[in-house]
């Protein structure tokens, strides 16, 4: 089974009229294309979370390699090219191949992966007055501060903001000193983290799990 994805970026002076009949017309997709399985598309939501600038998105599965050729050179599919040249400024699509028959979920291997993940991101030394820094990259700074603290170190409160990029809001992309650096117990350690400048408003805090 081929996974088949699009995204779509419209011309910022596309008439909405324009963009509205291509979306109807997109709509019709899979009830002219029998090759098409499991089908969806929308506009991008509000705030966003990952990269790319793109407002509309269409995804659907297609049974095999051979189906996908017969699906992209199909009518129905060849029709939405006249559609495209006065809204689109850019277009990406990407395919893989999906497996429905993966390992079902093993809540005691959950569970000792778990603890695994906390050793390598938390190491404990064997010396008291010595830590190592967390893995906190990807973190929070709630919970870089709890983590932090759970070894025996501190937060630098003097932040470098980070403006733009392609993860959420308030996640830390490094640290200083550098994580897994042997250093005294009290240290403190300075975050650069992701501004809003793209997500939008940073997320809720939630329970940490540290």
């Amino acid at each position: 089974m081929i996974r088949h994805v699009v995204m779509i970026k419209f011309k910022e002076d596309a008439k909405q009229a324009d963009i509205d009949r291509f979306v109807e017309e997109v709509k019709k997709l899979p009830h002219l294309n029998r090759e098409i399985r499991d089908y969806s598309h929308g506009f991008c939501v509000n705030p966003r979370f990952h990269s790319g600038d793109f407002d509309f998105a269409n995804c659907c599965d297609i049974d095999s390699y051979e189906a996908m050729e017969r699906y992209m050179s199909h009518w129905a599919h060849l029709r939405m090219t006249p559609f495209l040249p006065d809204i689109l400024e850019n277009m990406i699509s990407f395919d893989w191949e999906i497996d429905y028959h993966g390992p079902p979920f093993d809540e005691e291997a959950a569970r000792e992966e778990a603890e695994k993940e906390k050793a390598r991101v938390l190491p404990s030394h064997d010396d008291p007055g010595k830590a190592y820094v967390p893995e906190v990259r990807g973190q929070t700074v709630a919970r870089a501060r709890e983590m932090l603290t759970r070894v025996g170190l501190e937060l630098d409160e003097d932040i470098e903001w980070i403006m733009g990029s392609v993860w959420a809001p308030d996640r830390i992309m490094a640290c200083s000193p550098e994580q897994g650096s042997e250093v005294d117990k009290g240290t403190r350690v300075r975050l650069s983290v992701t501004g809003d400048w793209l997500c939008g408003p940073e997320p809720a805090p939630g329970p940490s799990p540290w």
